[in-house]
Order: structure tokens, then sequence, then C-alpha cells
């Protein structure tokens, strides 16, 4: 009875304290805000449909959707009717699926997962247990992997969860718990371990223990796939409300179909309304409970809202499922998501009794999205920003580098195309300015070795050093990932641009090769014989590097394709072209000593011979670092 009571003062006390903190938005204020925003974004950045929900103080303020679900059918967006695909929000329902059966003494965060999946082997590399706790936080030490599989285009191409788990496991390339890495593969893992720990089919488990209690009638895990299914398919009535993703390509809107995520569904194949998600954001904010249903206690709520992990302590970290941040001043946690089309982001701020759901369905959405929730947080709840320190950075050279992203992939070929680098330099007046993914910001100093704030948003960034002092990481606000520092060697824009050159130059040999057919062949074998391998191996790399690259331009013309597409027929031919060119670069450098010591070249040509050798030795080495020879299955 006590703990009762104890359990009840505090569930009260949280619940007061943060509707004290807020006072209550206006809704007829609120909705003018969102119109400006949302219409003049849905234009800037060409858009055809957004959905919105704003909750406060467990009530729903505002939802609303803008513009058309159908371009052809004229269908328009309808917050209560139509249903979106908010990719990776979906998590947010396995992370609390996952904390429904802890609560029930069902699972253990620190239990190993393997004990859970005797019989699903993965590809690990160290012995160190993996924990649902590991998972949440992204840290199990997988690597990024998801061109040509995370989706599918086709119903009768869809894999079932643990055919899908089976067929594309990442590398473990760190141990658990080392680094974070974002990894669908791992929330997919902790979405199989629900299924078998309960009995039920993932989409059964969020009908019967999720969406069904929070009366999300509108929402599914399901997907129009194909008949070879076990389970039933999305019904039909909440198929034909789904609202189509589009694409802005040669002046208009092109469809793009239904793309199929159920191969990893409980990371990522919810279809849901803002309405909808409005209930499950209140849920979250009322200590797991919306009017007289419950799926948290209120004890687990709170635990699933506390921060568990950080790269390091004062950024944002991780609870457990939300990612943590800052937004206006305030400790938000929440989940972005994306698809091939739709992209959407949820926020929740405790502190305020608020949360908010933005969804679009254009490729365009992430542009639109863009400082949505931050600019409606300052609005109504404003806050002093950050302050920056005033003092100067001792030594700021030590920070300037490039750093390579932890969410790549490691072993697979898609690491000749996907990375995500960041290079700090200093500026003229010797301040440090960030540049990545298309921008760059000053960083300004802040109260600590090592920490800085993006000039722009004042969100914090700190530099982590070794014990030597050396500089090795940099800590962004994404907790679920961190940037390593690479030297010239390890970095992937150096290593294409070497590639490119190297390709120029193998074209420019094999021309002049070409030219020099018809002069009489050197008498001595060896010398022949070296000549004509290096010739053959500068065409092989010229042939290989133009079929790659007639395999990728159309994969930055249609983002469709990375997922539907990869690795194309260009492209395996590529790697296959490569394959015999690296055959042929290791003759000509077997071939190289006897060469150089005969008495068959002139000086000039045997320096030239080496060079081209030399070359075709690192564009090998270069094609290795990348896993070009890594086929694709």
């Amino acid at each position: 009875m006590t703990r009762i009571v104890t359990g009840l003062l505090g569930l009260l006390a949280w619940s007061m304290a943060a509707m004290s903190l807020a006072a209550p938005i206006d809704r007829q204020d609120l909705e003018a805000f969102v119109d400006g925003f949302v219409t003049a974004r849905m234009a800037a950045h060409r858009v055809a449909g957004v959905s919105v929900a704003v909750v406060q103080h467990d009530r729903l303020v505002l939802a609303k959707g803008y513009g058309l679900a159908d371009i052809d059918a004229g269908r328009p967006v309808v917050a209560e009717r139509t249903l979106f695909r908010p990719g990776s929000i979906s998590k947010l329902f396995t992370w609390t699926a996952v904390m429904q059966l802890v609560e029930q003494g069902r699972l253990d965060l620190d239990t190993d997962i393997r004990d859970y999946l005797p019989d699903l082997p993965l590809a690990t590399r160290y012995s160190d247990p993996i924990t649902l706790r590991q998972l949440m936080a992204h840290t199990p030490g997988f690597e990024d992997s998801v061109m040509g599989h995370l989706f599918e285009d086709d119903p009768e191409a869809v894999l079932s969860l643990r055919d899908y788990l089976r067929r594309h496991r990442p590398a473990q390339v760190r141990p658990p718990g080392r680094w974070p890495a974002y990894s669908n593969y791992g929330v997919a893992l902790a979405g199989l371990v629900v299924a078998e720990v309960s009995g039920l089919s993932w989409e059964r488990y969020a009908e019967r223990h999720l969406l069904g209690p929070l009366g999300m009638r509108d929402s599914t895990f399901r997907e129009p796939w194909g008949p070879q299914r076990e389970q039933a398919p999305m019904a039909p009535a909440l198929r034909e409300r789904v609202s189509e993703g589009y694409r802005w390509a040669d002046g208009g809107f092109r469809p793009g179909g239904f793309t199929f995520i159920s191969g990893i569904g409980p990371a990522g194949a919810l279809s849901t309304t803002a309405t909808d998600m409005a209930r499950f954001m209140r849920a979250h904010l009322n200590a797991g409970r919306l009017g007289e249903a419950r799926i948290l206690s209120a004890d687990t709520a709170r635990e699933m809202q506390r921060t568990h992990y950080r790269v390091v302590p004062g950024q944002p970290g991780m609870a457990h499922g939300f990612i943590e941040s800052e937004i206006a001043g305030y400790r938000a946690i929440g989940h972005g998501g994306g698809t091939v089309h739709f992209v959407s982001d949820l926020q929740l701020m405790p502190e305020l009794g608020l949360g908010v759901f933005i969804t679009t369905n254009s490729n365009g959405g992430q542009a639109l999205i863009r400082g949505f929730v931050e600019q409606l947080v300052r609005r109504y709840f404003p806050a002093s920003p950050p302050n920056a320190s005033s003092a100067g950075v001792e030594a700021p050279e030590r920070y300037a580098g490039d750093y390579l992203s932890t969410r790549r992939p490691y072993t697979t070929v898609e690491a000749l195309l996907n990375h995500d680098m960041a290079s700090v330099r200093l500026d003229r007046d010797g301040q440090l300015v960030l540049s990545g993914r298309g921008h760059q910001v000053r960083l300004l100093p802040a109260e600590g070795e090592g920490h800085f704030r993006r000039a722009d948003s004042g969100e914090s960034l700190r530099f982590l050093s070794d014990d030597g002092g050396a500089v090795t990481h940099l800590a962004v606000p994404e907790p679920v990932m961190v940037m390593e520092r690479v030297g010239p060697l390890a970095n992937p824009r150096l290593r294409l641009v070497g590639l490119g050159v190297g390709g120029l130059v193998c074209l420019v040999a094999v021309i002049m090769a070409v030219d020099r057919w018809r002069r009489p062949a050197p008498r001595r074998a060896v010398v022949r014989w070296a000549s004509r391998l290096t010739v053959l191996a500068a065409a092989l790399w010229a042939l290989s590097l133009g079929l790659l690259l007639a395999g990728a331009v159309p994969l930055l013309m249609n983002v469709r394709l990375v997922f539907f597409a990869f690795p194309s027929a260009a492209f395996v031919a590529g790697q296959a072209a490569a394959m015999l060119a690296g055959a042929a670069t290791a003759g000509s450098l077997a071939l190289l000593p006897p060469a150089l010591g005969s008495f068959g070249w002139r000086w000039g040509r045997r320096l030239r011979h080496a060079g081209m050798a030399g070359l075709l030795a690192l564009m090998l080495v270069i094609f290795w670092q990348f896993n070009g020879f890594v086929l694709m299955g």
C-alpha cells in the first residue's frame, strides 16, 4: 500500500511540475504560426503534403494537414485520416514494447540478446555480450549498411524479420559499448526479441499492446505485402488512405509508390496519422497513461525518459530509445525518421509538457522540418541562449582536421559511396570553422576544454583526446554517432581524388600506348610482357572506374536507386573489371624488378614504367581500402 501511495504522489508531483512550467499555448495563434511556417516552406522546398500534431498538458492543441496526399487524385492531406510513413520514429514503439516486457520481468536490459535468440547467428567479432541496453544506445558495435536492402519496392521480395536479420548481418567492427553508431539492424534485433519472448509476431504485438490500448486505430506496422507472408497484410481500408510519396524531378512531383520496410519492421514500418501520433505522445508525456489506458507504469515511463548513455558528460545522450537533444534551451527527447520519400520528426519536452510531430511526403521534407520545433518552442517558451565563453582557445589548431562518422560501412563496397564526413579548419581570424553536409558554421568556445557551440544554433560539440592529449574524436549533438579523426590515408575524399586522378592517368597512358602500337616491340620477353601487363592494367582500371561512375551517378539523381537498384549491372561490371585490373597490376609489379634491370629500355623509359607501376599499385591499395572487391549480396 505504501508503494502505491508513493507512486501516485510521485506521478502527481511529476505532472504538476510539467504543467506549472509552461503556460498553455493558444490554439489560434499556434495555427497561424504553423500555417505560415509550413505553407512557405512547402513552396520553397517542393513538398507535396505535410501533417502536423502538437500536444500539451495531455491535450491535443493542433492537428492539421497541408497540401496533397495524392496529386493525381486530388486527395488532400487530412490529419485525422491520411497515413504517413514516419520511418525510424517506429523505433520508439519498439523500445516501448521492450520496456513493457522489462516491467513484466520477461526481459532484462543487461542480458546478452543471444540468450533470447539462440538460433539466430550474428556476425560478431567480439565475445562480449550484446545487450538490449546497448541496442537502445546504438552501441552494439555494428557497422551501418543500407544500400540495396534496407527498403524494397517489390512486395514479393519483402523478407520476414527473421530472414532479413539472417541474410543482412552487418559486421561488428568495435567492441559493444565502445562508441555509438546508429543501427537499424540493432533495433530490428530488439523487435525480434520482443516477438520471441511474447510469442507474437512484431506486428501483432504492436497491435495488441501498443496501438490498440492507445486507440491508434489508423496506425499499423503491416504493409501491403504479397501472399507469401504468413500474416495478413495491411487492411485495404488503411491502404487507400496512405499518402503517396513524391520526389521533385524535371520540374514536377514524381510518385514513388509504396516503400516496403517490413523486413526490419520494428525499425521503420509504421504507417500512421498525425492524430494517432498525438495519442502516442500524450501517453509518454503523461507517464505511460492515456485516459483509462496505461501502456507503462509511471516508474517505467520515467525510467524510459532518463538519460542512460552519453558519449561524454555534458553532451546530449540516449534515453531508453529516445534520442536526447537541446532545443531552444530545453531538454528534448524524440526521434527523427526518413524513408525514400517521407521525412518526419517527433520531439517531446517533458519540462514543458509539450509534444510535436511533423511529417512530410516528399524528399524536400528534410529542409522543411529543419528548425520547426525550435522556432515553435522559442515563440511560446523563450529561454536564455547558452553562453559562449569570451576566453580564447589555447592552440586551436590542435582541433583542426577531418572527422569521419562512426555511422558508416566498414567492410562493404558501400564505403566507396557512403560516408559522412566533417572538416574543422581555422579561418583568417584564427576561429574554428566546421564544414559538413553542405553547411559551414563557426564554432564558438564554451566552458571547458575542447567544448564549443555552433554559432548558428548553440548546439554543443566536444573534442575528445587520448591520454597523450591528441584529439581523437568529435562528439556531435547527435548521440547516435561520434566523429573519428582520420588522417589523409583514411580520408575517403582524398582516396576518391586519388582514384579519379589515377583513372585519368591510366586513360592517357592507354592512349599513348595505342599511339606507340606500331613501333617495334622490345626484344627481351620480360620487358615486352612488363609493358603489356602495365598497359592492360591501366586499361582495365580506366574501364573499371568508368563503369563504377556510370553505376554511381544515377544514385545521385534518384535516391530510390540507392535502395532499389544497387548494385546496378554497371557497378558490378566495374567491380569485375577492377578484379581483373588488380590481377594485371600484380603481374606488372612482379615483372617490375627484372624489367628495370634489363637493358631493353633507356633510363627515362624505365622511370616512366616504374612510376606507372607505382600508380597502379596505389590504385589497387585504395580500391582495397574501399572494399571494392567485396561484391554485394
